[in-house]
């Protein structure tokens, strides 16, 4: 769960948000996501779409790991933007679907869905 956990927050960073190699790297062929505003996108958009978004920071809690077959566990959290003021906007619950493949641990599906206001505990 380790590095799952470590894989996940990994695509919360600007840096690599905005690192087609290393989204190329994390992300499965296959990838879909529906996001938070219930738009749905492939690799190729989700890609583009990270590559010009604004910069935010992403607090995150409350991890949970499920092995859901050989080689694809589920990953669930709670996140949320963490603005300049510190104030935390944009409440979500995460679900992504993690497959273990040749070249390591690949997602291959993200969905978040808005959800009501928590504490921020963790980053």
């Amino acid at each position: 769960m380790d590095d799952l956990v470590k894989l996940e927050k990994e695509l919360h960073e600007p840096s690599v948000r905005k690192d087609k190699e290393r989204l190329d790297q994390l992300l499965h062929d296959s990838f879909i996501e529906i996001g938070r505003s219930g738009i749905l996108f492939d690799k190729a958009q989700i890609m583009k779409t990270l590559s010009s978004e604004s910069v935010h920071v992403v607090s995150s809690k409350d991890y949970n790991a499920k092995p859901i077959g050989d080689g694809l566990v589920l990953l669930t959290y709670r996140s949320a933007h963490v603005e300049p003021n510190q104030a935390l906007s944009r409440f979500a619950l995460r679900a992504s679907l993690w497959e273990q493949t040749t070249q390591g641990w690949k997602m291959r599906y993200y969905q978040g869905t808005p959800t009501d206001a928590f504490d921020q505990e963790a980053t």
